[in-house]
């Protein structure tokens, strides 16, 4: 692989020059002809940048590490891609980069120090956490961050009572989806959680039986199941939740990809979505807006929580206060899957509780 040293050469220029051009090509201070001649020693050269060496007098490489510490790929869900394209959106505008870096390994904790190993050289962090991390490993991997003492964010991470900058989207582990459901009337709700040890899980699920004992409802664990957050393992566990012939009003789901899954399993088996049974999502995703029919969410605004992130960063990077929190809170999007005038409003529903009939029997694909 050519060298900077090598163009300089070539061209007869010192290796300071050729990175003046590299860096800043609108320059002044290189002559157009030169230019040119750099532009020819790189193609003949097949020269190729170390973006981390970008700019070694001032020890910056503009490049912002994003550690997502899974296994499972990032971009494959509703809830990463609007909080990185949020994050990208005030990284581009700022002149910076941000890398991923994959890793593998046992635990979310031995992912993050893989990752953190693998980006040295970057300017500052960006920590998420995912379905993955319990509060054990969240914790360990902020510690890591710590040990690096560069500027860092964490996202998607419940509120740590630590001095360091957060941006805490407040409705991840609120209920605030089921006492939407339980304003409208209904009084027997499904609830599609995430993975059953996933931190923001847990939390849920320790608020869930004290929601229901206030409004006099008792707490019935046959009314919980767990999506993963994948349209597959929903469709496959609320089939189960339907052949045991429980009585349903609604359900209240932890992600809209769950939620469009589980309202074409409840079409393919004869219901109606709300007429039969409310559905009710979260994220205010794409899958939201197109499912039929279309969804009532929570929109836990996460693009605007990306951005957020970036900003924070780009403050600690300036010298400002590394011990910031910003708090956004989920809103309620209502649609066509749960009736606006509530349970009530539902004829089927005035005197009696809806029973899932017997000729719900087939199995069915999520495509």
């Amino acid at each position: 692989m050519s060298t900077l040293k090598e163009i300089a050469q070539y061209v007869g220029v010192s290796s300071a020059s050729v990175s003046i051009y590299l860096n800043d090509n609108a320059t002044n201070r290189i002559s157009p002809r030169t230019k040119l001649k750099i532009d020819e020693a790189i193609k003949k050269f097949k020269y190729q940048r170390n973006m981390f060496a970008r700019n070694l007098s001032t020890s910056k490489s503009n490049i912002i590490g994003i550690i997502f510490p899974t296994i499972v790929p990032m971009f494959m869900n509703d809830f990463t891609n609007p909080i990185l394209s949020g994050v990208q959106s005030r990284l581009s505008a700022n002149g910076y980069a941000m890398l991923f870096f994959p890793s593998f390994a046992g635990t979310s904790s031995e992912i993050a120090k893989r990752q953190l190993t693998a980006s040295v050289g970057c300017d500052g962090y960006i920590l998420f956490s995912t379905g993955f991390c319990s509060l054990q490993d969240i914790l360990a991997n902020v510690q890591e961050l710590q040990n690096l003492q560069k500027p860092y964010v964490t996202l998607n991470i419940p509120e740590l009572d630590l001095p360091i900058n957060q941006v805490i989207l407040k409705d991840l582990d609120s209920t605030l989806g089921i006492e939407y459901l339980l304003g409208k009337g209904f009084r027997q709700i499904l609830l599609v959680l995430g993975r059953e040890k996933d931190v923001h899980t847990r939390s849920m699920m320790k608020k869930i039986p004290n929601l229901l004992k206030q409004r006099g409802i008792p707490f019935d664990d046959r009314y919980v199941i767990y999506g993963n957050y994948t349209a597959e393992d929903s469709a496959k566990e609320f089939s189960r939740f339907l052949d045991m012939g429980i009585p349903v009003e609604a359900i209240c789901c932890m992600s809209d990809i769950m939620a469009a899954s589980i309202t074409t399993a409840i079409k393919q088996s004869g219901l109606s979505v709300p007429e039969d049974i409310s559905v009710m999502g979260r994220n205010n995703s794409l899958y939201s807006r197109i499912s039929d029919p279309q969804l009532t969410t929570m929109d836990l605004h996460m693009f605007e929580a990306g951005q957020s992130a970036a900003n924070l960063l780009f403050d600690s990077l300036a010298g400002g206060d590394a011990k910031q929190k910003v708090a956004i809170a989920g809103t309620i999007v209502e649609r066509k899957s749960v009736p606006k005038a509530g349970r009530d409003s539902l004829a089927s529903r005035i005197d009696h509780t809806f029973s899932l009939p017997a000729c719900r029997r087939h199995w069915y694909s999520v495509v």
